[in-house]
């Protein structure tokens, strides 16, 4: 054992050594490799893109980077290529002309289209609007978003090889970097499963703008977009609730609510804000109301008025304009 130390001793110092007499060699190869680089800057030499952008080349795996579609960066070229290097063709498509870029790349101001949200939103937007005008961002002036000098790129992560915010599970993230406040909302106790990634912002909201005068929604009304998946409540029904077919959000917070299901107000307080009649059933009730200890009121407990009135969105049932079955 006390010669095995000794041994090994020896060996880290002799490898102490060898590294040592190695570093005056490759400080001296890294120093002429930043001299060449900078010759060839100088000199107006052009280098591709990926020597100093190599994490941006991702973008190669998106849809951006498919060589067989024609419509894309990568096949057609449309950017000026500085070199012979076919990729710095496919960052003019968005960026411009890069030529004084490549020659001078420490000189800032030099690359004609930058993106991210320190940059004017308006060039970054014309650039992604040359190809992306049509479907679902023709309404794209004009919308909340356009109008609030959001880019593109506020949302979009180009180079990524999945932008988070086309994927269901990771879209809300991006939303809620801007929209705090319905991030609060989705953590109460009755909400729609967006934690879960079962849906998405983008399944009641158009981000690129909509014909819906109310939160750029996908459909023109709110309940033409609750309808999309709460079909049943559509109807025709021969008894409707006419709250409920006026506007779900009457009731409901569609973010989220601390009373199910997603209710405003928790019943019969909800009800009463437009049943207020005197006599049953329309009582206003309150705090001071609540039936006595050891007793239970129909009124107050479990689903309250629903304990009777279960069609609350409307019903075909003979009983009547009371909703009761």
């Amino acid at each position: 054992m006390n010669q095995t130390i000794p041994k090994c001793r020896a060996v880290v110092v002799g490898l102490a050594l060898l590294l040592a007499s190695g570093l005056p060699g490759l400080a001296a190869a890294q120093k002429q490799d930043v001299a060449e680089g900078r010759s060839r800057a100088e000199s107006g030499a052009t280098k591709p893109c990926i020597e100093c952008h190599e994490g941006s080349y991702a973008i190669a795996g998106t849809k951006h980077g498919v060589k067989g579609d024609p419509r894309t960066p990568e096949a057609t070229a449309k950017g000026k290529s500085v070199t012979d290097d076919p990729g710095d063709a496919m960052c003019g498509a968005c960026h411009g002309d890069l030529t004084a870029h490549n020659k001078t790349p420490r000189v800032a101001g030099l690359v004609p289209v930058s993106f991210g949200k320190k940059a004017p939103a308006e060039p970054q937007n014309e650039a992604c609007l040359t190809c992306h005008q049509s479907a679902a961002r023709i309404t794209w002036q004009g919308s909340r978003h356009e109008r609030a000098q959001q880019s593109c790129a506020s949302c979009h992560r180009l180079h990524a090889a999945r932008d988070p915010v086309t994927v269901a599970e990771t879209q809300a993230a991006i939303c809620f970097e801007c929209h705090k406040d319905r991030r609060a909302e989705i953590y109460r106790m009755s909400t729609h499963p967006l934690k879960s990634g079962f849906i998405a912002c983008s399944s009641c909201h158009a981000p690129h703008g909509s014909s819906s005068s109310r939160g750029s929604l996908i459909k023109d009304t709110v309940n033409e977009t609750c309808y999309t998946c709460h079909a049943k409540m559509r109807g025709p029904f021969l008894w409707e609730h006419r709250s409920a077919q006026d506007d779900c959000s009457n009731c409901h917070n569609p973010h989220g609510s601390n009373n199910t299901p997603m209710l405003k107000v928790r019943m019969p307080y909800l009800c009463q804000q437009c049943h207020q009649d005197t006599g049953h059933p329309n009582s206003v009730f309150s705090g001071n109301q609540l039936a006595p200890a050891g007793a239970q009121n129909q009124r107050f407990v479990a689903n309250s008025c629903a304990n009777c009135h279960m069609k609350v969105h409307g019903s075909n049932h003979p009983s009547g304009a009371y909703l009761l079955r």
